[in-house]
């Protein structure tokens, strides 16, 4: 039973990366990096946000007595509408926290302290004749950017290259003599911890600093109904374009932590796997329910999930939707490096 369910792991796991997959990328695949997930931000605004006396604080009491319920940071700021101005001091917190992990894991990693998985799949899918790969994520940080330099290549977010960057305005194939620079595109369809607006509204990406640069305002999209609102606006709306071009082309998908609830890149997945039946694999620590609905009900006929189960981990696909177990860490992402690669 175990070894053809490795083989069958194994095979679905080689027709994905052979057919250079879109890697979407989730807050799970940032956790094991000291990225603080939403448990632990909600915590932290708890703590830190100061809401004004009125409407502010009527607003925000609502929020925390969610919160304290057990309800999701998610659910509870989807649930009970805040006033912008608060909305503001959400948004601050929440950069504020997210940059102090991201810069930590910056020093880690430059200093050789911190290897990343991503790294060594992307030198993986490399070995090709492929020129580009893209990545698709909704978080904030750049586990992916770094990633992708400590891997030796270039990486694209919609912003020319420098340090005080603006908006890329055409397509950017850059060579080197005569040959074209392997390069990753990431589409940040929630933002980056390093995108800005100014006092013009204009966006700009500068390096990443303990505080918020003074005279600019962070571009990310916090949990809550006015995501779905800001990123009507530039610089979200371009990269959910580009994801939707990505996936929306994809020969392959490969998530890793991507618990499926996003309904910025959700449809265009569903629409990709039904209409082409393209080989999709799921990695994550715990699968969540709107995953395996998905799997059940849109993932075509080439599906393979896998989480981690007691110690173990458990496979999912069309032939096993309820799960198989099987001992190992196969369910990681260095389980599926050294199992592809």
């Amino acid at each position: 039973m175990a070894t053809k369910l490795i083989e069958q792991i194994a095979k679905t796991a080689q027709n994905c990366v052979q057919q250079n997959p879109v890697i979407v990328l989730g807050s799970g695949a940032s956790a094991s990096y000291g990225l603080r997930g939403m448990g632990p931000l909600a915590k932290h605004l708890i703590d830190t946000v100061d809401a004004s006396i009125g409407e502010e604080e009527d607003a925000w009491l609502l929020v925390r007595t969610a919160l304290s319920q057990d309800e999701g940071l998610e659910e509870a700021l989807l649930n009970n509408s805040v006033p912008a101005s608060l909305l503001a001091k959400i948004i601050n917190r929440t950069w504020e926290a997210i940059a102090a992990d991201d810069l930590n894991l910056l020093y880690r990693a430059s200093r050789r302290e911190t290897e990343f998985a991503l790294s060594r799949l992307l030198q993986g899918l490399f070995r090709s004749t492929q020129k580009v790969i893209s990545i698709v994520t909704t978080n904030y940080d750049r586990v992916a950017e770094y990633s992708v330099d400590l891997a030796g290549y270039m990486h694209e977010t919609g912003f020319s290259p420098g340090l005080i960057r603006s908006r890329q305005q055409s397509a950017f194939v850059p060579f080197l003599g005569n040959q074209e620079i392997r390069r990753v595109r990431i589409w940040k369809v929630h933002g980056s911890l390093d995108w800005f607006s100014d006092k013009e509204d204009v966006p700009i990406c500068l390096p990443l600093t303990p505080t918020v640069p003074e005279g600019f305002s962070p571009l990310i999209v916090t949990p809550g109904t006015s995501k779905y609102e800001r990123t009507h606006d530039e610089p979200f709306r371009s990269a959910i374009r580009g994801a939707d071009a990505a996936i929306g082309g994809a020969n392959a998908i490969l998530c890793v932590g991507y618990g499926f609830r996003d309904r910025h890149i959700q449809p265009k997945i569903i629409e990709r796997c039904r209409g082409g039946n393209v080989p999709i694999i799921v990695l994550a620590r715990t699968l969540t329910p709107e995953a395996h609905e998905f799997l059940n009900k849109s993932g075509g006929r080439s599906w393979l999930a896998m989480q981690m189960h007691e110690g173990n981990t458990r496979v999912f696909s069309p032939e096993h939707p309820d799960g198989a177990d099987l001992d190992g860490d196969t369910w990681s992402f260095d389980g599926f490096n050294r199992l592809v690669f």
